[in-house]
């Protein structure tokens, strides 16, 4: 259950969305909307999930099932499991030209060489990194966008040292 310490501050999530490059007409969706933060500061036409408000995201698709761009701050865990790689991975196959997440720094640890490599054979590349501090959480927060077609800033090795 999110509680009031665990939601998204409102002028975060519209600062956020701002970074986003978008053509007027493009659809955004939010997957894990909580109280809005991101949702209300999305231009439209935009569509939601919340599965408090039995929307969810795993089930429900927006539009005709893909959208351009998705914004959202996955829940860390879903069912006692780390859901982060779920739901960025739901999100690669939905979206067509972004998708942007905040997450945590375990989160951030999700983000093998292995899953970037397959994300970059699909199309995908880490084209920013906004580093963001949030006093009522822990530590600093990642906002990492993903764009279709775009150059990654960040390079790996697949090699086990």
């Amino acid at each position: 259950m999110r509680t009031l310490d665990t939601l998204t501050p409102k002028e975060l999530g519209k600062d956020l969305v701002e970074m986003i490059d978008y053509t007027p007409g493009d659809r955004f969706y939010e997957p894990f909307r909580g109280d809005g933060a991101f949702y209300d500061a999305m231009p439209e036409p935009k569509d939601w999930a919340e599965i408090t408000q039995d929307r969810d995201f795993f089930t429900y698709l927006p539009f005709d099932g893909h959208c351009e761009h998705i914004i959202t701050n996955p829940p860390f865990r879903i069912e006692g499991r780390n859901s982060f790689v779920l739901a960025l991975e739901r999100s690669l196959e939905i979206a067509t030209k972004t998708v942007a997440v905040l997450i945590n720094h375990t989160m951030m640890n999700s983000l093998t060489p292995i899953r970037l490599e397959r994300y970059k054979q699909d199309g995908w590349a880490i084209t920013r990194i906004h580093i963001v501090n949030v006093k009522k959480w822990y530590g600093r927060y990642w906002f990492v966008i993903f764009r279709r077609s775009g150059n990654s800033i960040i390079t790996w090795s697949l090699k086990n040292y």
